[in-house]
């Protein structure tokens, strides 16, 4: 027995395997219990007394031991022991503090603290917990009979101390004898199994060695005995392929998973003639009755009187649909390379021998299969030259693909062709290929530059060279030998030629006659007509061209979009010509883009008509709207003027009645006298600003520079005179000049700070300013008023600037609504522009400018 073993510690590092499980075994029973025991603690404690300190005690001491799981499952079993012993020591000393007594069932719980530190803790940490619990059971008994700790009805003596004392050191002292003698009987337990397991160790190694080569295997393994028919082992493997598990298949016949009888019957003969089984492909069937590939191989061995068979399947399901997937894909690769439309071709990269060729490679250039077997494209000549290879196989090692790849390749009879290739590099048998697809593109690119034709001839010049542009490249486009383009007449009778092309030259302009023609013969069809005219009853005139020479016609009639014929286009052939799909689209474009052109030289005329006698009627209009405004004004302006007679006779015989009847009026007669007063004042000052208003309009503007900041001070100056008891902070920015009328700038000012003045009436601390705004050079200058007065809604800031309106109640400021119509009229007869802006509450702010002067 090896005695450093025999340690005063049950938890140092070394102890024998059996030791050290049973410790492993013991902690995590107590550190479980611990776990369940306190929460349930906590719990009656809260219900019996509610949430107290004992509680939170307890509940903490829970969340410390269930933590503790952390470390106990990664094996740190001797910091988890001490760390419980630690914490159930000052758990159960803050609750016997907080219960008041040395009675408290906390201190039982020290007690099985104690207990634990004896079976766990070497000697001088068991003694160090004893002493510890022996002074605090003393200090709190001491605590308790001087009155410190004082329980309700309990009366403490030394002798509950004694007694804690000796309980404490009685399970110290049988705690440690019992687990001494526990501890060599362990040990000598563990000699003698040591003994034992060192005779059984190599057998048990050789068995797991086994084993691990057995269940490990990747391929599916089981043995069976032939004496019982019965499975032995089987590993993983074999559980995954068969669909059964392992324990539904041990001390059990093995499933079967022949999918053919046929297969068993031969794999039990040759077992039986052999003893062995190598490599039999088979297909089997698993428990959900999917069938896979596999190989079997099997072998009979003799274990003492026990006969083993050993069976391992390969299952190669995988490598089978892999090998077809590469078969169909080589079949689909032939069929696609060989029934492609596409010339296909497959060369080696060293030198452009052909390893394989299509039958559509030969539609391509001409070279049949045979032609370029066993051949280079140089030696067959498909190339014009070396270095027109050297560059595609540059290019195609660079890349390593060619898209659309454009060169000219010699075809099989000389001719050099157009062509385009798509090339993809490849390895066969470890060799750098190339696979091609080429297609001859010289029909493409004659239709490119017969659309190019197209194009070109409906986006050319607009007017007559439009016209001739598009017949000659319509012409050329078709093969027509003649082209018409002309315009009908109104009664649909003649039609004048905007081009006339015959035998691909262009001919003067002229008037043909349409009656008797093949051109009326077009006009009652909307779309395009093609004729072929094979005999002569079906033959009429097409003029200017010889009858016998028109042996097929297209024309379409050129609508104006609501639908009424303003033109023809018709191309004729000499010959017998058969119109495709493409010339009848050609024809279509053409006719749509001429048909558009005409339109718009149509329009073209008809506003020049306009813009002839445009300035005609806009200066007749100017000088009757002129007239019309004069005389308003006028008409005004006397109306005003006539109406202030009567006024002033209705104010003088008021007045003069009032003074007649002074001592007889009554108090009532004394309010409609004012009241009719007051409303000839106010008709006085309305007839006053009307002729103001018209005064603007009628007056000849003199424009002078005016010194604004001077004449806001002269008009506030007024204002403060008559009402001098007001005190209104102003502020007017010095220096402000402007190019105007002095007298009508004058009004503008009296308007804009008289409305400014009234407005802010109400006002506590009432602030009127007038500023300049900077502008850019040669600007007319932007000026502001500003107050904080009343200010009005923006929702009707569209009707500040018309006569007769007023956003304000006459109740609340007086006025006419005269004074901002008069102040835009200024505005405008000066070329400038002014707007409002405000706040109900808050003021308004005015910006206004007077233009720049006109220069002559």
């Amino acid at each position: 027995m090896d005695n450093s073993i025999l340690t005063d510690d049950p938890l140092a590092p070394g102890q024998t395997g059996v030791i050290e499980r049973h410790q492993q075994q013991a902690v995590r029973a107590l550190l479980l219990t611990l776990c369940v025991a306190a929460p349930s603690i906590a719990t009656a404690v809260f219900l019996r007394d509610g949430a107290t300190r004992v509680v939170v005690v307890i509940a903490l001491l829970s969340v410390v031991l269930w933590a503790l799981w952390l470390p106990f499952r990664h094996g740190q079993i001797r910091l988890v022991t001490y760390a419980l012993i630690g914490s159930m020591l000052l758990g159960t000393t803050l609750a016997t503090a907080l219960d008041g007594s040395v009675r408290s069932s906390a201190v039982i719980a020290m007690m099985a603290t104690v207990v634990l530190a004896g079976s766990f803790l070497p000697r001088q940490g068991m003694i160090a917990v004893g002493v510890y619990c022996t002074l605090v059971l003393g200090l709190f008994n001491w605590l308790e009979q001087r009155g410190i700790f004082v329980p309700a009805g309990m009366r403490m003596g030394w002798a509950v101390w004694l007694v804690h004392t000796s309980v404490i050191a009685t399970i110290l002292v049988s705690v440690f004898f019992g687990r001494h003698r526990l501890m060599k009987a362990y040990h000598r337990l563990a000699d003698s199994l040591n003994q034992t397991l060192e005779t059984e160790a190599d057998l048990r190694a050789s068995e797991e060695r086994f084993r691990a080569l057995f269940r490990g295997n990747p391929a599916a393994c089981l043995v069976q005995s032939l004496n019982t028919r019965m499975v032995v082992d089987v590993n993983d493997a074999y559980a995954d392929m068969s669909g059964f598990s392992r324990q539904e298949m041990l001390g059990k016949p093995p499933p079967t998973l022949w999918a053919k009888p046929a297969d068993d019957k031969t794999f039990r003969a040759a077992l039986k003639a052999h003893g062995r089984v190598r490599g039999m492909r088979t297909l089997g069937r698993r428990r959900d009755a999917s069938l896979f590939e596999a190989l079997m191989y099997a072998e009979v061995v003799q274990n003492g009187p026990e006969r083993l068979l050993f069976v391992m399947v390969i299952d190669i399901s995988v490598e089978e649909r892999a090998r077809q997937a590469l078969q169909k894909s080589e079949e689909r690769f032939s069929k696609a390379f060989n029934f492609s439309p596409l010339g296909m071709s497959i060369t080696r990269m060293s030198d452009g021998r052909f390893m394989e060729t299509n039958a559509a490679n030969e539609r391509v250039l001409g070279y049949s299969q045979a032609d370029c077997a066993g051949k280079t494209s140089l030696e067959i000549g498909a190339w014009l030259s070396p270095a027109d290879r050297d560059d595609y196989t540059r290019q195609l090692r660079q890349d390593g693909q060619l898209l659309g790849y454009e060169t000219r390749m010699r075809n099989k009879q000389g001719e050099e062709v157009d062509v385009r290739m798509w090339a993809e590099s490849i390895e066969l048998d470890g060799e750098a290929c190339a696979l091609t697809f080429t297609i001859n593109v010289a029909e493409e690119k004659r239709q490119r530059a017969l659309l190019m034709n197209v194009a070109q001839g409906v986006s050319s010049a607009t007017g007559e060279a439009f016209f001739l542009s598009l017949a000659e490249r319509l012409a050329r486009a078709v093969g027509a030998h003649g082209v018409v383009i002309g315009e009908l007449s109104a009664d649909h009778q003649q039609l004048d030629t905007l081009a006339l092309l015959c035998d691909g030259e262009l001919r003067p302009h002229r008037t043909l006659s349409l009656d008797q023609t093949t051109y009326a013969r077009i006009l009652p069809h909307q779309d395009l007509l093609v004729e072929d005219i094979r005999t002569a009853s079906q033959r009429l005139d097409t003029p200017p061209f010889d009858p016998d020479r028109v042996q097929a016609l297209a024309g379409m009639v050129l609508r104006d979009p609501d639908g009424t014929a303003i033109g023809l286009l018709v191309a004729t052939w000499g010959h017998r010509q058969a119109t495709d799909a493409d010339t009848r689209a050609l024809l279509t474009i053409f006719a749509s883009r001429c048909n558009a052109e005409l339109v718009r030289l149509r329009r073209d005329r008809e506003i020049q008509k306009l813009q002839d006698t445009l300035e005609q009627r806009v200066a007749a209009r100017t000088e009757q709207l002129q007239y019309l405004n004069r005389e308003l004004d006028a008409f005004a302006y006397t109306v005003s003027h006539d109406l202030k007679s009567p006024l002033r006779s209705i104010d003088g015989f008021m007045h003069l009645l009032q003074e007649q009847m002074a001592d007889r009026l009554t108090p009532d007669d004394e309010d409609l006298l004012q009241r009719v007063a007051g409303s000839v004042a106010r008709m006085n000052r309305l007839i006053t600003d009307l002729l103001a208003l018209a005064r603007v309009s009628q007056s000849t503007l003199q424009r002078t520079s005016v010194n604004l900041s001077q004449l806001a001070q002269d008009v506030l100056r007024q204002e403060c005179h008559r009402d001098p008891a007001r005190e209104v902070e102003v502020v007017i920015a010095p220096g402000m000049m402007a190019d105007c009328d002095p007298r009508m700038a004058q009004i503008v000012l009296e308007n804009l700070l008289g409305n400014a003045w009234k407005y802010t009436r109400q006002e506590t601390h009432p602030r009127i300013e007038l500023s300049q705004i900077s502008a850019p050079p040669g600007e007319a200058p932007t000026f502001c008023v500003r107050d904080n007065g009343a200010g009005f809604e923006m929702a009707h800031s569209d009707r500040l600037f018309q006569p007769f309106t007023r956003l304000h109640s006459p109740l609340q400021f007086e006025g006419t609504g005269i004074g901002l119509a008069t102040v835009r009229r200024i505005i405008e007869r000066h070329g400038g522009h002014i707007c409002g802006e405000g706040a109900v509450g808050k003021g308004a702010s005015f910006w206004f400018s007077f233009g720049r002067p006109t220069v002559d």
